[in-house]
């Protein structure tokens, strides 16, 4: 995913608008609708707050967070205001070890219960 001229970075799951062009080997910020980190020890830190920061200053809609041991999913969307910084924040919408149902970015019940080791 491309966030600047020369910035990209590689969320571990990407769900991007279904009109994109297939011949690209990058995506735009405003065609991704969702990026998902899984956390381990060596990236805590930078899926914890470097990323979401920037994808919030990138404008994407969506910002998951899969911790693991155990394992618990924390879906954030990005804020209708900016935040204390100045710059765009995510809130959180809901934080689940078991089933994590949304409606945003799109309707959907996971259940996470069930796909965990």
């Amino acid at each position: 995913m491309a966030l600047g001229a020369d910035y990209t970075r590689e969320p571990d799951v990407l769900v991007y608008r279904a009109d994109v062009a297939s011949d690209r080997h990058f995506l735009l910020p405003h065609e991704v609708l969702l990026a998902v980190e899984i956390v381990s020890p060596g990236t805590r830190r930078t899926d914890r707050f470097s990323k979401p920061a920037e994808y919030a200053a990138a404008g994407i809609a969506g910002y998951w967070r899969v911790e693991q041991d155990p394992v618990r999913v924390y879906a954030y969307r990005l804020a209708d205001r900016p935040g204390r910084s100045g710059n765009r924040e995510y809130e959180l919408l809901a934080e689940a070890d078991d089933v994590l149902e949304l409606t945003q970015p799109f309707p959907i019940k996971l259940p996470i219960g069930d796909i965990t080791p």
